[in-house]
């Protein structure tokens, strides 16, 4: 797809007090969609409203815990093209109707062909658990800085409930904050060692010897679009920190992916 296409998408992300959003799984719908070249508006939604103004535009939720009661999250999709509009949550299966309703002419531009789906998956575990869940007592102060000034107060009193401690308590610091960071590393380190190749198959301008551009090649797949929405909220919520440690890992790798990958990163 080599030229905008017209679209009447509605996407609601979420706020925060810079002029990005720094939400992983916004983001990560916000790549696909700038990657396919999809025109859409977004709806900014403060995390306190999410379930009432879902409700009120007919989005289902996310999921249902284990009680019966619906939760509902961004991102989310309205799409007016069509009649009757489509409406969806949840990043992965927005971005899989993306694909069926936009598909791109050119195979090597789909961004997750349905026999990669248990692929992708298996990736996003590992994100998931490997490095984000290892996220939180190192970032959790800067999460919150980033808030607007309501979703701070429901950030700090859903995750105090949750974790049954202060936000500054969480928060590691000094040596255990450093050995937590090093933790971090090793799991960058795996990924950077999964993307080396031997022939030069994938590799681009501007990649290191040997080098695969994006984890599928030289084209970004669903599976850039995760790493790329986690990379994009560490680099705006902790530039002072997070980013200066992550672009020095794995000889500078991840400063060459977060390059291709600017081109896709407008907020309009």
């Amino acid at each position: 797809m080599h030229m905008m296409a017209v679209t009447k998408i509605i996407f609601l992300d979420i706020p925060t007090t810079l002029p990005v959003p720094t939400s992983p799984n916004t983001w990560k719908v916000r790549l696909a969609l700038n990657y396919k070249q999809l025109n859409y508006d977004t709806k900014w939604v403060e995390t306190s409203d999410i379930e009432p103004v879902c409700k009120s535009l007919g989005i289902p939720p996310t999921s249902v815990l284990p009680d019966g009661t619906p939760k509902y999250t961004l991102p989310a999709l309205i799409d007016n093209t069509f009649s009757p509009p489509t409406l969806l949550s949840d990043s992965t299966p927005i971005i899989e109707y993306l694909e069926r309703a936009y598909p791109d002419p050119d195979p090597a531009r789909v961004l997750c062909p349905p026999t990669s789906r248990a692929l992708h998956a298996l990736f996003e575990y590992h994100i998931a658990h490997a490095i984000t869940a290892q996220l939180l007592p190192v970032m959790i102060m800067h999460l919150y800085d980033k808030k607007t000034p309501r979703d701070r107060i429901h950030f700090r009193k859903r995750t105090e409930a949750a974790l049954g401690k202060k936000l500054e308590d969480i928060e590691l610091r000094g040596e255990a904050r450093e050995e937590q960071w090093k933790k971090i590393e090793g799991a960058f380190d795996l990924l950077a060692s999964f993307m080396q190749v031997g022939s030069g198959v994938g590799e681009g301008a501007g990649a290191g010897a040997g080098e695969m551009v994006f984890f599928a090649g030289s084209n970004p797949s669903l599976a850039d679009c995760t790493f790329g929405g986690l990379l994009l909220m560490l680099f705006y919520d902790s530039p002072d920190e997070a980013w200066i440690k992550i672009s020095s890992w794995s000889n500078g790798r991840w400063k060459r992916y977060m390059a291709a990958l600017e081109q896709w990163t407008a907020v309009e």
